[in-house]
């Protein structure tokens, strides 16, 4: 039996998170958000993450969900506070790809260079774990959207390639 509730929840939580994690491919903006700053002789984060491309990012994330609540007003049934989650999905999924970038930068991985599984679930991770301010998400839930995300993102970061939205293609 397909239960319909957590079909929703899953998008209720997928809208936001990917298009926060796309928009900076599409706005990605000039200034670094290190500012070029090193650490022990690299970069903090890398020139790949920007202040516009974390600013739409959080923006577009934020407005995905607010667009999904309009679509399907009965999201609110399930999630009362979605307006507020959905910006708190955003925020996450921008600061988990930040931070997984940190700790690239500090383990010796260099700007775009491909970490296996952790490309795929960073902005997920972080998502999720802001998430937790507004609601405490079902473990199937936190489940399914790592395993999707993994597969999901792969094809997503595939097809951007293809079309020159990204260098690499992972």
């Amino acid at each position: 039996m397909i239960d319909l509730e957590l079909i929703i929840i899953i998008f209720a939580y997928v809208v936001p998170l990917y298009f926060a994690n796309a928009s900076p491919i599409i706005v990605h903006g000039k200034i670094p958000l290190d500012f070029g700053k090193k650490v022990g002789g690299e970069r903090i984060l890398g020139k790949g993450k920007t202040i516009l491309g974390t600013l739409s990012g959080i923006f577009f994330g934020s407005i995905a969900g607010f667009v999904f609540s309009f679509i399907y007003p009965n999201v609110f049934l399930i999630i009362p506070n979605y307006l507020l989650l959905s910006f708190f999905l955003s925020f996450g999924a921008i600061i988990g790809d930040i931070c997984e970038s940190f700790f690239k930068r500090r383990f010796g991985f260099k700007s775009g260079q491909k970490c296996i599984i952790f490309d795929q679930i960073d902005f997920i991770i972080g998502g999720l774990i802001f998430s937790f301010l507004i609601l405490m998400p079902k473990l199937e839930v936190i489940i399914i959207l790592l395993f999707a995300t993994i597969f999901v993102h792969s094809i997503t970061n595939i097809i951007a390639f293809k079309l020159g939205l990204k260098k690499v293609p992972w």
